[in-house]
């Protein structure tokens, strides 16, 4: 579904325009099955790979590529504003590992969500998760 509005130029309307602004909740399955593809190799990633190159950075770029087909097959939006907005809570994630905030809210290392939280700050996982923002730019604009 389309929304258009109305250009105006010198206050009187013309033709219409698509309206790309906007941002709708909406369901898509081709989105979603990619978040799940994602999100099946991050498991196999996480639970059989002990490397130091699959493991650490490709798995950060996967998991920016997850979050955002996730994000992607939950809403309708401009996909360079979804783009930035997933790699801003990469970003989030891993200034949260620098602050230690696993620690300052007293989680448990064991516990699940330390496990997505994360426990240790590296600037390398940032250039991943540009890498994975600029890879799902990509593949969306071709």
């Amino acid at each position: 579904m389309k929304m258009f509005k109305r250009a105006t130029l010198a206050g009187r309307p013309s033709d219409m325009v698509e309206d790309t602004s906007a941002i709708r909740l909406r369901l898509s399955a081709k989105n979603g099955l990619k978040s799940l593809v994602c999100f099946i190799a991050l498991v196999v990633i996480a639970l059989y790979v002990r490397d130091s190159f699959i493991r650490p950075t490709l798995g950060d770029v996967l998991v920016v590529v997850w979050l955002y087909y996730f994000l992607a097959s939950l809403f309708f939006m401009p996909v360079n504003w979804l783009v930035s907005q997933v790699v801003l809570i990469a970003f989030a994630v891993e200034l949260g590992q620098l602050l230690q905030v696993a620690v300052w809210l007293g989680i448990e290392s064991s516990s699940p969500l330390a496990v997505i939280l994360g426990a240790t700050f590296d600037w390398k996982d940032l250039l991943a998760y540009c890498i994975g923002g600029l890879l799902c730019w990509w593949i969306e604009k071709k």
